[in-house]
């Protein structure tokens, strides 16, 4: 077993409340793990000091005070019911995104580089349709070096199925 899972069972290990077999995976443990075995001696020692300190009697008059404290105190609580989704830790991820949004729309709108960002943007832009229109046009030359065998492909693929074998 991990120290972690030993660890949390020391406690109940000490006052005696583990079943039989966490008692024995405890005790393995123990005697293969020092760190435990030291931390479990020191649990110990713990508890044999506390034993010995005696116990205080409490006098009536302030268990009567201690039981007359509300247990909670009615504090003025602005709630407004509709609005109590946006806290919801589903909701969390959404609303960051939001943020880094807006924040990122702030600074293209109110930022002194409006031009630049809009003089980028248009290049990356045209960029993109100057490689679409290459691949289209590779495209259109591979269908044309196909020509005449553009039919017997289309037959073995579908025999091998990988068009859906559907034949017409």
């Amino acid at each position: 077993m991990k120290c972690e899972k030993i660890e949390k069972l020391l406690s109940p290990y000490l006052e005696d409340e583990l079943t039989p077999e966490e008692k024995r995976a405890v005790v393995k443990h123990l005697k293969t793990c020092e760190n435990c075995s030291l931390l479990f001696s020191l649990m110990e020692e713990t508890k044999e000091s506390l034993a010995s300190i005696p116990e205080l009697e409490v006098s009536e008059s302030l268990l009567d005070r201690l039981h007359s404290i509300p247990s909670k105190k009615r504090r003025f609580k602005l709630r407004l019911p509709t609005f109590d989704f946006l806290v919801r830790p589903s909701l969390q991820p959404v609303l960051t995104v939001a943020t880094v949004v807006l924040i990122m729309a702030s600074f293209y709108f109110f930022g002194p580089n409006k031009s630049s960002i809009d003089k980028s943007i248009s290049r990356q832009i045209h960029l993109g349709y100057s490689k679409i229109e290459k691949l289209y046009a590779k495209a259109e030359s591979f269908t044309a070096s196909l020509g005449e065998h553009k039919d017997n492909i289309l037959v073995s693929l579908k025999n091998i199925k990988l068009l859906g074998g559907n034949e017409d």
